[in-house]
């Protein structure tokens, strides 16, 4: 790769990278990651030969392929900790949370693998659809197709954050908000993290707030038991 830089021809190379990492790094379909800007990114990319050619395979074909991933995660990884020998997400994620001994910000830890997974197939679905920009007639498949998106139970098509869940159940029961009249989508964070309020949330009975079908039925046998023959 560094023989085109040699010739001159590297300002080309990384314009065919241009599309991908431009998609990835945040556009009018694909969101940014927290503080993490364009400038960066590409100088980055300009100074490492495997992070080029991932954004320049990244959307020519609509599935991302296993080493692209690898690259974009490791690629990833410098993004949060410029100097750092990790190129997992979820290793880095652990050791900067450790580091700080948890007084850390989420957004300033890097995503997780299953998030930066959807993320970058998303990145690839619009590069790919760029890419295909002069052809007559693309073959588009649907974004909801394992691109990272899905459709809601109205038909709507939505981001889809993660293909797993969040944290383990444990976890997530430990979880609360500190809302005090209502829990909105623009403060609450239980529900900006896809997640129901719980027990251990300030305010209890909101429209948010976790159904435990067990307790309902328990509840209802109870009412049926005490109930006038």
């Amino acid at each position: 790769m560094r023989e085109v830089d040699k010739s001159g021809c590297l300002a080309l190379v990384v314009c065919s990278a241009l599309p991908g990492l431009h998609a990835w790094s945040g556009c009018d379909t694909v969101s940014a990651l927290a503080s993490q800007g364009k400038i960066k990114a590409l100088k980055l990319v300009q100074a490492n030969d495997l992070y080029l050619q991932a954004f320049t395979d990244l959307g020519s074909s609509w599935n991302v392929p296993t080493d692209v991933f690898n690259s974009i995660q490791a690629f990833t990884c410098q993004l949060y900790a410029r100097n750092t020998k990790i190129v997992g997400a979820n290793s880095l994620r652990y050791h900067m949370f450790c580091a700080k001994k948890g007084q850390i910000e989420s957004g300033q830890l890097p995503p997780c693998e299953d998030s930066l997974m959807q993320h970058t197939l998303r990145a690839n679905y619009q590069a790919a659809i760029w890419r295909r920009s002069l052809e007559n007639l693309p073959d588009v498949p649907a974004p909801s197709a394992g691109h990272g998106w899905e459709l809601d139970d109205g038909g709507s098509l939505k981001i889809r954050w993660m293909a797993g869940l969040p944290a383990p159940d444990v976890v997530l029961n430990l979880i609360s908000c500190t809302c005090r009249r209502t829990c909105r989508p623009s403060d609450c964070s239980c529900i900006l993290n896809g997640l129901k309020c719980t027990v251990v949330c300030k305010l209890q009975g909101c429209s948010n707030m976790v159904q435990d079908d067990a307790i309902v039925a328990q509840d209802a046998n109870d009412s049926d038991g005490d109930s006038d023959d």
